[in-house]
C-alpha cells in the first residue's frame, strides 16, 4: 500500500502470494522454494509482492477499461470527445496524433529505442535485458522509465506546439491512440 496499491489490490496480491507459498496439486511447487536466503524472508516477499503489483499495473495499463453509463457524476475522456468526428478532422487528428509520436521517438536516443523495442514488441523482461546488456536492474528499468517519460513530454509538446488548442493529457493520448489504433513501435 505504501507504493500506491489500493487495499483491495494488496488484499488480492497477499492472498495470492501466501497460496503460492504452498504447494498444490498439479504438481505446483511452493514459491518459497525459489527463496535463496540472500536476505531475509519478509524482505524477499516483500519484493515478490511489489513486483506483482507492478506487473498487474502494467497489464491494467494495456487494457481498455470500459465505463459504466450508470456513473454519470464522473466526466472521462471520452464524454468530453465529441460522438462522431467528420472524416477530415477524424484524419487530421490522426496524422497529428502519429506525426507527434514519430517526433518523440526522433529525439529518442538508439540505445533507448532498442530497449523498447525489445521489451515492448518483442516482448523481452527486464531481467532478460539485465543479462543482454550486462547491467543492473535498476539502471534498466530507470533507462526505460527515462525513455518513456521522454517520449511522454516529448509527445505532448510537440502536439501542443502543432495544435495550441489542444489540452491533453498522456492517458488522452494513449487512449486516442487505442481507439483509432495507432501504433507506438
Amino acid at each position: 500500500m505504501a507504493r500506491g496499491a489500493s487495499r483491495t489490490e494488496t488484499e488480492d496480491l497477499l492472498a495470492d502470494l501466501w497460496t503460492d507459498c504452498v504447494p498444490g496439486p498439479d504438481d505446483r511447487h511452493s514459491l518459497l522454494e525459489k527463496f535463496s536466503g540472500r536476505c531475509s524472508i519478509q524482505g524477499w516477499l516483500a519484493t515478490v509482492a511489489t513486483r506483482r503489483w507492478i506487473d498487474l499495473k502494467r497489464r491494467q495499463t494495456r487494457r481498455v477499461a470500459v465505463e459504466n453509463d450508470s456513473d454519470q457524476s464522473d466526466t472521462g475522456f471520452f464524454e468530453r470527445v465529441p460522438a462522431t468526428l467528420s472524416p477530415d478532422r477524424e484524419g487530421t487528428l490522426i496524422d497529428l496524433l502519429r506525426d507527434s509520436l514519430k517526433a518523440a521517438f526522433a529525439l529518442c536516443p538508439p540505445e533507448a529505442k532498442v530497449m523498447l523495442h525489445l521489451v515492448y514488441l518483442h516482448q523481452l523482461t527486464q531481467r532478460e535485458l539485465v543479462r543482454l546488456l550486462g547491467w543492473s536492474e535498476s539502471k534498466v528499468s530507470r533507462a526505460l522509465s527515462q525513455a518513456m517519460q521522454q517520449i511522454e513530454t516529448h509527445t505532448l509538446s510537440e502536439v501542443k506546439k502543432n495544435d495550441p488548442m489542444i489540452e491533453l493529457t498522456w492517458q488522452d493520448f494513449l487512449d486516442l491512440c487505442e481507439t483509432y489504433q495507432i501504433g507506438f513501435l
